[in-house]
């Protein structure tokens, strides 16, 4: 028997209903969108989520990966371990995003608290919803301490001062000139300047059973969508500040970025760039080079080849100190997420060879250290 709302549905809607008795056979959410029957829909994907027992989370503004991303970590970092249905009637889940993000979170189950995720689709649901568990037993990872708001403005200072004695100071990035200036030079090539943002992990909305790694994930994908959606002319970059619990635990950071982050830029292809940062980045504890991290050591070594043949005046360094001068152009004062706008890699390739950004930012903060010392 089909059953109905007689003072809600449109009329054609109910004779559809009254020859169509397989549930199978329901309109799919978008042409239900539509078709101006929306809150049908929400109504349907709510008595779902009661049916479970789980809170509901509703979000039909989300059509595109960055912003399914942003809202499943907003959620994660805020909901204490509540299930919960998370729903995005409006997404069209063509690449199998929404299946392979439930996967990364599954295999990230202990980063994020002991969590077990499960993706369903029309028509055995209304709509494409994440559904998100949280089984007996306690996660081994410590939960999300928020920092106070003196030490949250104490590290966006350190950040500031960082970019202006090493990024803009001794050049690190010959297209940043200052907090306001990023991105300089390359209008040439289409890309406007910006200035520089930062964030910090502080600012995210938190229940006090999040942990580090949800909170971080949800401060990457506020950044990528603000990357993706803002203008460059209002913000060129992003350094996003992480929880201080990773500011000595590198293992632990480059864990989260590699495992967890890394494997969602999935939902936002080729949209922005990422940069992992830390105060104790040492690239040959990290393994395998991917993603945001430094170039492998034999590639920075055959850089130096090409560099020097350009450069005949200037000696080569030990290799031990070319391992630490690599390492530390990528200490920042906390462990830090750079967020870059793919049209400034593009441009930034474009115009300067590998060998010259590389190696000169080597042997800039081998000189620093050196008169530092003197």
């Amino acid at each position: 028997m089909v059953m109905f709302r007689p003072c809600s549905y449109p009329f054609f809607y109910i004779l559809w209903n009254l020859a169509t008795p397989s549930f199978a056979l329901i309109l799919p959410p978008l042409d239900k969108i539509k078709m101006g029957m929306t809150e049908i829909l929400k109504e349907e994907c709510e008595d779902e989520s009661d049916d479970c027992d789980c809170a509901f989370v509703w979000d039909i503004d989300a059509t595109r990966g960055h912003q399914v991303a942003t809202k499943v970590f907003e959620t994660l970092a805020e909901c204490a371990k509540e299930d919960t249905k998370i729903w995005f009637p409006s997404f069209k889940n063509y690449q199998g995003e929404i299946d392979r993000l439930t996967e990364v979170l599954n295999e990230n189950s202990a980063l994020l608290g002991g969590l077990q995720t499960n993706c369903e689709h029309w028509p055995e649901v209304p709509a494409s919803v994440i559904e998100v568990t949280w089984p007996d037993g306690q996660s081994s990872v410590e939960c999300y301490e928020k920092e106070s708001e003196s030490a949250i403005e104490a590290a966006i200072k350190a950040t500031e001062n960082y970019v202006e004695e090493y990024i803009c100071g001794i050049g690190l990035c010959p297209f940043t000139k200052s907090m306001k200036q990023a991105a300089v030079n390359l209008e040439s090539v289409g890309v406007k300047e910006g200035p520089v943002g930062i964030r910090h992990a502080g600012n995210i909305p938190s229940s006090k059973a999040a942990t580090p790694a949800a909170v971080m994930a949800a401060m990457y994908w506020q950044g990528v969508t603000e990357i993706i959606e803002r203008p460059e002319t209002e913000v060129s970059t992003f350094l996003l500040v992480a929880p201080s619990y990773y500011d000595d635990k590198f293992e632990a950071f480059f864990t989260a970025c590699g495992d967890l982050i890394e494997k969602t830029t999935i939902l936002s292809p080729g949209s922005v760039g990422r940069v992992w940062f830390h105060p104790q980045y040492k690239l040959s504890e990290v393994g395998e080079s991917t993603g945001g991290h430094a170039p492998p050591i034999s590639e920075i070594d055959d850089l130096f080849d090409q560099y020097l043949s350009r450069n005949p005046g200037i000696d080569r360094p030990p290799i031990e100190e070319i391992e630490f001068g690599h390492d530390k152009t990528r200490w920042t004062p906390h462990a830090t997420i750079n967020l870059l706008r793919s049209s400034q890699l593009k441009a930034a390739k474009d115009n300067q060879s590998r060998a010259k950004v590389f190696v000169s930012n080597i042997l800039k903060i081998l000189k620093k250290v050196k008169n530092k010392a003197a």
